[in-house]
């Protein structure tokens, strides 16, 4: 669960600086990231939100009583985290190499 969480802040702040960078003063000349930030962030929300689902499923009566039953167990398995954390750092180092071709 910590590597999980880890490794979603790190992405969380990498993306928050280039979105920042993708709005200053010289977002002009970064031509590489601007189609893979839109990209990556379509992506990363679509994956954020079904975590989410999993992580907080619906609170209806019947559901409520099946998280009750379920609450302490993790619904990821180990592979299911080891294929978000890939993602994670997929779009991390797409990111990281688009700001690097941008600054040449």
């Amino acid at each position: 669960m910590n590597d999980l969480m880890n490794g979603i802040m790190a992405l969380q702040t990498a993306f928050q600086q280039v979105q920042n960078l993708a709005k200053g003063p010289g977002a002009t000349k970064l031509i590489a990231l601007k189609p893979l930030l839109e990209s990556s962030s379509l992506e990363l929300e679509k994956e954020f939100n079904r975590i989410l689902q999993i992580l907080q499923p619906g609170l209806g009566p019947r559901a409520r009583r099946k998280v009750l039953g379920q609450r302490l167990k993790w619904p990821f398995q180990k592979v299911d985290v080891e294929q978000i954390l890939q993602l994670l750092e997929r779009h991390k180092s797409a990111l990281t190499l688009a700001m690097n071709s941008d600054q040449m």
